[in-house]
């Protein structure tokens, strides 16, 4: 009886042990606060025939000690004790301290090499660098310097139509190369990236791996301008907008998706011209417009947008004729208390309209001009606001002036004035805002805006003054 009661209470802690791990977080907090996890459809529950030696690492051990109590019980009576004999050859049944964490990787790693060709070894063995790997970098320069990049890429590669091993593995590799330059060169050096992308193409259906693939693009992306480049040329802008496609209810991979674009855009003319190219425009402006409400997602699309459109007249053309500066206007509208939206707003209405006298006329005629003073007035303490929007008016400063309302036109020149003198520390305010002055004075043949400044100097600091007296002598 007792033996029986044994095998029940262990084999129950067996069941719950085994579907709590599955819930594995995979992704951290990002700048703005998103938060990706993954469920349990993502790591399904192993089969009781995994190699009990995975699961000695010390870090499982408070999960797993009865799981293997319960594979014994289940295998003593038909004499199956070779796992347990392994893990005693192996001298990590009982792991203690760093030496004892150090000796499970190492036995993990060569299971994982010695049953290559068993799917259910490589995803058990990929779950647990994965575990070892969330527990901070130390953990995760151990498992890189005992090569487990390489062994997290060797299983994707030996099974590529296994969910289980890809997304597991994928999860692991996340983990280890976030944030950290040389992993990711490592798993450059391996063929990791091209890897992941075959994942991702292969089940393009799972959401969980597109969500995990799309953020190691961007994150690979993010480490310098070669993985930019080698990103892009194995296919990462594809992937990563075949996901957005597959997804597009998903507002996880929609974020993820634009994150990844907006990062291998910036400075680079050949990614945006392929971005472009496979309908990257409109993949962005539709993420904008089904999650409207969500400014995460507004806050990044307006930042793929403002790096596409920046230097290239066709790409401002393109956003335009597709309706995408109403698309901008309406998240200001709706996210007109979100600093960070009016930020992003504003420059991807510069951008779009920046030296293009056509798109500026435009993106006038839409209420740009309302728009951005609006947030320079709710926003008059952030100076990253005010910088955007005096850069918006500086490029519409013409249209102001001779097409809109005296109002207007005078609420921009005091708009400006305002940014000047309660930003006079930041010299990226100071900069914009005296373009704006500049441009809206060159073009006022009435002298209101020379006359506005100089009948507000009294008021100003004398820094202020001065530079906005230098702005009317030029």
């Amino acid at each position: 009886v007792g033996s029986t009661s044994y095998f029940i209470w262990c084999t129950f802690f067996s069941l719950v042990f085994c579907v709590f791990p599955s819930i594995l977080t995979v992704a951290e907090m990002g700048a703005d606060g998103m938060l990706a996890v993954h469920s349990a459809e993502a790591f399904p529950p192993l089969s009781a025939s995994v190699p009990d030696e995975l699961y000695a690492c010390s870090r499982f051990k408070r999960h797993t000690t009865c799981r293997r109590t319960a594979v014994a019980c289940r295998r003593g009576a038909r004499g199956g004790g070779r796992q347990l004999q392994q893990q005693r050859d192996y001298g990590w049944e009982h792991p203690e301290g760093e030496k004892a964490e150090k000796v499970s990787i190492e036995t993990g790693l060569k299971v994982m090499a010695d049953d290559m060709d068993s799917p259910t070894t490589q995803e058990s063995g990929c779950r647990a660098l994965l575990e070892i790997a969330q527990h901070g970098p130390a953990h995760q320069q151990e498992v890189v310097s005992m090569g487990g990049i390489d062994a997290l890429v060797k299983a994707m590669h030996a099974h590529p139509m296994q969910h289980g091993v890809q997304i597991a593995a994928a999860g692991a590799l996340e983990r280890l190369c976030s944030g950290n330059a040389d992993h990711v060169v490592r798993l450059l050096q391996v063929d990791g990236v091209a890897v992941l992308i075959k994942a991702m193409t292969a089940f393009v259906d799972r959401q969980s791996l597109q969500e995990v693939g799309c953020k190691m693009l961007r994150n690979i992306a993010a480490c310098s301008g070669d993985c930019q480049v080698k990103v892009a040329a194995l296919g990462g802008i594809q992937a990563t907008l075949r996901a957005m496609a597959a997804h597009p209810s998903s507002a996880t991979v929609q974020e993820l998706g634009c994150r990844a674009l907006r990062e291998m855009a910036a400075y680079s003319a050949s990614n945006q011209d392929d971005i472009v190219a496979c309908g990257g425009i409109q993949r962005v402006l539709h993420a904008m417009e089904v999650h409207c409400k969500l400014s995460s997602i507004q806050v990044l699309g307006c930042g793929v947008l403002r790096n596409l459109t920046a230097c290239n007249a066709d790409f401002q053309d393109a956003v335009v004729s597709r309706g995408g500066v109403q698309v901008v206007l309406d998240a200001m509208a709706n996210h007109a208390d979100s600093a960070d939206v009016q930020r992003a707003g504003c420059w991807a209405l510069f951008c779009t309209c920046v030296h293009n006298a056509e798109a500026q006329k435009i993106v006038e005629a839409y209420g740009a001009v309302k728009a951005t003073l609006e947030a320079m007035e709710q926003h008059r303490e952030e100076a990253r606001v005010q910088e955007a929007g005096c850069w918006v008016v500086k490029e519409l400063a013409k249209l102001i002036v001779t097409k809109q309302s005296r109002t207007t036109f005078v609420t921009s020149t005091q708009a400006v004035l305002k940014a000047m003198d309660k930003h006079s520390a930041i010299a990226a305010v100071q900069t914009a805002a005296g373009g704006a002055l500049r441009s809206l004075a060159s073009h006022d043949s009435s002298g209101w805006v020379q006359t506005a400044c100089l009948g507000r100097c009294g008021r100003f600091g004398r820094s202020t003054t001065k530079r906005i007296l230098s702005v009317i002598k030029e």
